[in-house]
């Protein structure tokens, strides 16, 4: 019930890490996901996340909704490659992907307790089943989570994107 007020606090605040964190939040996403995020991965409002940053090893797309990417409007041209550059940069003058810390600090100036960044994604797989009353396969696929059984998940093929964008879209 905390996350829409959080979620306009943010789109107040004018750090990186706030978009990373209203990114995070509106995509679903794990932080890693977001804090690696490439400009080559985003393309006509969908975001395919490669394998090598998903948890499971499977390429991920998600479909980005309009908040969503007024979200990566906000900082475009912050850096050629990385969506939510570090203010840091590596030896060679490049961007690095921002800590994992950063949105504990986030929260923190917030003055915002008892908020994880993986609690998102447990808020957005409640929502999704008791107020967008979505079926089960749907909103799990928005997590890019495995459901069913091998033999299942061997027949499942689809990754129920064009449901799932309704979904996302109804979610920001």
């Amino acid at each position: 019930r905390e996350v829409p007020n959080l979620v306009e606090e943010l789109t107040h605040r004018e750090s990186v890490s706030a978009r990373t964190l209203e990114f995070i939040i509106l995509t679903a996403a794990r932080s890693g996901e977001a804090r690696g995020a490439c400009w080559s991965e985003i393309n006509d409002g969908v975001w395919t996340v490669p394998a090598s940053r998903m948890k499971r090893g499977i390429e991920h797309r998600v479909p980005l909704s309009y908040a969503a990417q007024a979200v990566i409007d906000r900082v475009r041209g912050l850096s050629e490659e990385l969506v939510f550059p570090s203010v840091q940069m590596d030896g060679r003058g490049k961007s690095k992907p921002q800590s994992v810390m950063v949105f504990k600090s986030l929260l923190g100036r917030m003055e915002r307790v008892g908020f994880t960044v993986h609690g998102f994604r447990s808020s957005f797989r409640d929502w999704a089943s008791e107020s967008a009353r979505a079926d089960h396969e749907v909103a799990e696929a928005a997590l890019s989570h495995a459901t069913g059984n091998e033999v299942e998940r061997a027949y499942a093929r689809s990754d129920l994107f064009e449901r799932r964008i309704a979904l996302m879209d109804s979610w920001a």
